[in-house]
Order: C-alpha cells, then structure tokens, then sequence
C-alpha cells in the first residue's frame, strides 16, 4: 500500500551512502522492532488511506530546501508510515514508545520523528478518530487483501 501511495519512495527519501533499507524490509523491520499488534497497524494503514489526497503528486524531494521539512515528509514514505504507525499506537494504546524509543528503532532523530508526526497529522486535520461504520468495513477490505491466517481478536 504504501508502495503504492508513495512510489518514489521504493527508493530512498533522501540520497545517502548505501545501507539504506528497501521500503518493504524498513516496514517488516519498525513493524519488528516495534512489535507492533495487528490492530494498530490496520489503523495506522487506515491513516496512510486517509493521508492519500495530501501527498503532493510530483516529486519536489530534490528541490526542497530545508525550509519546507513538512513537504518533504508528506512526499515519503517511510516518513508517513512511520508517522501512521506512531499516532495509531498513541490512538489506541495507553502506553506508548518515546519519540527517543522510536528514534532507536527507525533511525530517524527525535525532533524529526516529532516533525513528521505533526506534518501527518496537519495534512488530516487533526482528525484520527475512526467511525464505527467505516472500521468494520476497513477491517473486511483488509481482510480480503491480506494472505495468509486471520488473525487472532
């Protein structure tokens, strides 16, 4: 999914020294390490559904100056899973990672994790709550699309 909303980011964001993840291993990886549950991360791939029309089209990533950090985050992928993966954890959880925790485990700097999360959740307004109605049908396209056991309630 997040190939498809961001595909430039199959890629890397940023161009670095190699030992970037592919954008499929960073996935399985923070999702790993966070040992995130099922149920955050169906919520955190219903916030990447939401997040869609705010991802700018064309790819500015390489004309960005550092001025516009929040445009370059809406334009990565592994910046707004990451970001998804961290609000649906503090939507549904009582107890949460720190931004440091999450740093250690995607990383990114803290103040930049900070920074994404709040460009995620500008482009959403704000709004993260789920109606009832919309999950149970967002739990049985999930479903159909995922391979494999269903998974435990």
């Amino acid at each position: 999914m997040v190939e498809v909303i961001w595909p430039l980011s199959v890629a890397p964001c940023k161009p670095q020294a190699g030992g970037v993840l592919s954008l499929r291993r960073y996935i399985e990886e923070t999702l790993r390490r966070s040992r995130t549950s099922y149920s955050t991360l169906q919520v955190a791939l219903y916030y990447l559904v939401l997040i869609m029309p705010c991802v700018p089209k064309s790819d500015f990533t390489m004309q960005q100056s550092v001025d516009s950090p929040s445009v370059r985050s809406l334009q990565c992928g592994r910046r707004m899973f990451l970001a998804a993966l961290i609000l649906a954890s503090k939507y549904l959880q009582d107890r949460n990672y720190s931004a440091k925790a999450w740093s250690k485990m995607s990383g990114l700097k803290a103040a930049e994790i900070n920074l994404n999360e709040r460009a995620f959740l500008e482009a959403v307004s704000w709004k993260l709550h789920i109606p009832d109605h919309l999950f149970k049908r967002w739990t049985d396209v999930v479903l159909r699309y995922t391979p494999g056991q269903t998974p435990p309630s």
